[in-house]
């Protein structure tokens, strides 16, 4: 057996939450990286990190499923060894028994045949004696048919025991032997049950497993919508402050020239058309939090009424491409980094009055480059 090093060994026992931990901790390294030297010095090195933090994700969930796998089997093999001793056993039991019976029926021949041979071999006394006394013609030298009677009937009772004795062990034979048959089907339904319960148990394993895959990607999706409506609303509620703090002041002057010159110059710098915009995500992300805060609450009830419901048999599951939420093209890891490095935009763009400040009219920039992801 080999020893394994501790970087093997904690590979061998990495789960998807593991990975998903290195990866924010390395999103939290590039936010300090990027507020620290900008966004140029790491624009070619998030891909591979993204790329390398998604091959983990994918070896961790096929570990994780190898394991389950390794655990169905490991289960099935010690089920097959059990089912092995008890037929071993049982077959022992059926050899012990059969030969017993064997030996009895051998003992019970070997007595047969041992009086047969005294019987031949009285017969055979008895006919020379009576051919001597026919010779002789001496009547009174016979044996009486008393004595004769007497031991032809003690030997026809011995024989009618013995049969009967060989009667009853035939028929105890029998009965073994139904018997024996009556546990092999037992023992042959008890083992499809088991199968069934086996099996009933894989699909309820896959299904907890699935509804627990869907249930964190609706937590995460959720989480994501909370954290991007509270800064829609930290950005609204900014922007107003500063509005309102530019249109009244109490250090305006009182020339209505003046007035309309200040008001000029301390215009917000942002267009209508971008309050709109910021408006309009922020309804479109209330809306969507909402759906997803009703489709969590619908799972959770459906996955408490499945979990209290009997089980009838296998359960056919949902492809995954019918699943809320679902997305083909992009990891969870990508995912993560595209949140973070949003959140690192809204933090340096609320942060940053000189870039939130230019011309009326002219598009925001932002710190980060979202092409970087990609």
């Amino acid at each position: 057996m080999t020893c394994l090093s501790p970087l093997q060994q904690q590979y061998s026992s990495l789960t998807v939450l593991d990975v998903y931990d290195e990866a924010a901790l390395i999103g939290k390294d590039f936010e300090r990286i990027i507020e620290a030297y900008g966004t140029e010095t790491i624009r070619d090195l998030v891909p591979k990190v993204i790329r390398i933090l998604e091959l983990l994700e994918l070896q961790a969930a096929k570990n994780e499923k190898d394991e389950d796998e390794f655990v169905k089997m490991k289960s099935r093999i010690e089920r097959l060894e059990t089912e092995k001793n008890e037929t071993r056993e049982l077959r022992d039991k059926f050899d012990r028994e059969l030969d017993f019976v064997e030996e009895q029926w051998r003992k019970e021949a070997d007595n047969l045949m041992a009086l047969v041979s005294k019987l031949q071999d009285e017969n055979r006394r008895l006919r020379d004696d009576l051919e001597r006394n026919s010779d002789l013609h001496n009547k009174s030298d016979l044996p009486s048919p008393s004595e004769c009677i007497s031991i032809t009937r003690e030997e026809l009772l011995c024989i009618k025991n013995l049969t009967e004795e060989n009667i009853r062990l035939k028929r105890m034979i029998k009965s073994k032997d139904k018997d024996l048959i009556q546990k092999t089907l037992n023992i042959e339904a008890v083992q499809a049950q088991l199968e069934r319960v086996c099996k009933v148990n894989c699909t309820l394993r896959q299904k907890n497993t699935f509804s627990a895959n869907q249930t964190q990607r609706l937590m995460i999706e959720k989480f994501d919508l909370e954290v991007q409506l509270k800064e829609k609303e930290n950005f609204i509620h900014h922007m107003k402050d500063r509005v309102s703090d530019e249109l009244v002041s109490p250090n305006s002057p009182t020339n209505p020239i003046n007035d309309l010159t200040t008001l000029e110059a301390n215009q917000p710098r942002f267009t209508l058309e971008e309050l709109r915009q910021v408006l309009w995500e922020r309804n479109d992300l209330k809306t969507k939090l909402m759906e997803v805060e009703e489709e969590l609450r619908l799972f959770k009830d459906q996955e408490d009424d499945d979990s209290n419901a009997p089980v009838e048999g296998p359960i056919p599951l949902e492809p995954e491409e019918k699943l809320y939420g679902y997305k083909r093209d992009e990891s969870k890891v990508r995912q993560f980094f595209r949140f973070v490095f949003g959140d690192y935009q809204t933090k340096s763009t609320s942060s940053s009055p000189e870039i939130l400040s230019t011309a009326p009219g002219s598009p925001r920039k932002f710190p980060f480059n979202a092409d970087v992801l990609r």
